[in-house]
C-alpha cells in the first residue's frame, strides 16, 4: 500500500515544490505524509462542498491546484465554515496536497496544457519569475485572425460560455500570443515588452483594462475557472504514473463546480 509521501515523491519529480513562486504556499496543506492512500481525488479548489464529496467517496488524498490555505487561520472556531472544513478533513483522515505555481512553471504542467488547448505552435517561455523560470508561455496561432475572432477562438478552445475582450481595435490582426494561467493581470506590460500581439489571462481589473487599451495591446480574459483543466490533466498523469508503479490506488476527478460566478445571458 502506497503512502502520501510516495505520491508526493512522484508529483515532485514533475512539479518540484522549490520552483513555486515566492510565498506561494504549495505542498502538504493538511494531514500526514505517512497516511496510506487507496483513493485520490483531484480538484481545482478545496471548498466545503468538495470536502463533502471526498468524504462521501472515501477519499484519502485530495490533490488541488489552488492551495487550501492562502492565509493562516487566526483561530479554529468551527462557526467559521473554513475552519469547519478543516475539522472535517481531519476527522475523516483526509490529507490535502496542493500544486499551484509549480504546475504553471513546470515543463509539462499547466502552461503546457493550456498551450495545447489553444493549439499554439513555436511555444516559448514567457515572463521569467524571480527564479528565472517562466510562469507563462507564448506562441503562434494556427493562423492569423482579427482580435474579435481571436476572442471567440479562445472561447471555443477553452470550452467556456464567455470571455472578455479588451482591445482598441477589433480588427487588429493577431498572430503571436502570450498567456499566464489564472490571475496574471499584473504581467500585461511584459506582453508589450516581448512584442506579442495579444495576451490571455484572467481577473483583469477595470482601470487596468483602460491602460491596456491605451497601450495598443489586445487582451482576452477567459475567467479564472479555466484552470479547472488542472484536475483532469493531473488525474490523467497520475493514472499513468501509478499504473507503472503497479498501484491499486483509484483516482477520481471532483465533480463539484467551484466557480463562484454564474454566467447569465
Amino acid at each position: 500500500m502506497m503512502k502520501v509521501k510516495d505520491i508526493i515523491t512522484i508529483l515532485n519529480k514533475a512539479f518540484p515544490e522549490d520552483i513555486a513562486s515566492k510565498n506561494d504556499p504549495v505542498g502538504l496543506q493538511l494531514g500526514s505524509i505517512n497516511n496510506t492512500v487507496s483513493k485520490i481525488m483531484t480538484t481545482l479548489d478545496v471548498r466545503p462542498e468538495v470536502v463533502d464529496e471526498a468524504v462521501k467517496n472515501k477519499v484519502d488524498l485530495i490533490i488541488s491546484h489552488h492551495p487550501l490555505m492562502f492565509f493562516p487561520a487566526k483561530n479554529l472556531d468551527f462557526a467559521n465554515p473554513q475552519n469547519a472544513m478543516y475539522a472535517k478533513l481531519i476527522a475523516n483522515g483526509i490529507t490535502v496536497y496542493s500544486i499551484h505555481t509549480n504546475s504553471d512553471k513546470a515543463l509539462h504542467g499547466s502552461s503546457e496544457w493550456q498551450a495545447d488547448q489553444l493549439e499554439l505552435h513555436d511555444i516559448q517561455p514567457f515572463c521569467l519569475d524571480d527564479d528565472s523560470i517562466a510562469i507563462g508561455r507564448k506562441g503562434k496561432l494556427p493562423e492569423p485572425m482579427t482580435a474579435y475572432k481571436f476572442a471567440y477562438y479562445v472561447k471555443q478552445k477553452m470550452n467556456i460560455k464567455m470571455v472578455r475582450l479588451i482591445t482598441a481595435n477589433n480588427e487588429k490582426l493577431i498572430n503571436s500570443v502570450a498567456f499566464i494561467c489564472g490571475d496574471g493581470g499584473k504581467y500585461w506590460r511584459q506582453a508589450l515588452i516581448e512584442g506579442v500581439d495579444a495576451f490571455i489571462t484572467s481577473d483583469i481589473y477595470y482601470h487596468v483594462g483602460h491602460d491596456i487599451i491605451s497601450s495598443g495591446l489586445t487582451v482576452v480574459d477567459p475567467g479564472h475557472y479555466t484552470e479547472e483543466l488542472f484536475k483532469y490533466k493531473i488525474a490523467e498523469q497520475l493514472k499513468t504514473w501509478l499504473a507503472n508503479a503497479d498501484s491499486s490506488i483509484s483516482i477520481m476527478v471532483s465533480k463539484t463546480n467551484t466557480n463562484p460566478f454564474q454566467d447569465l445571458f
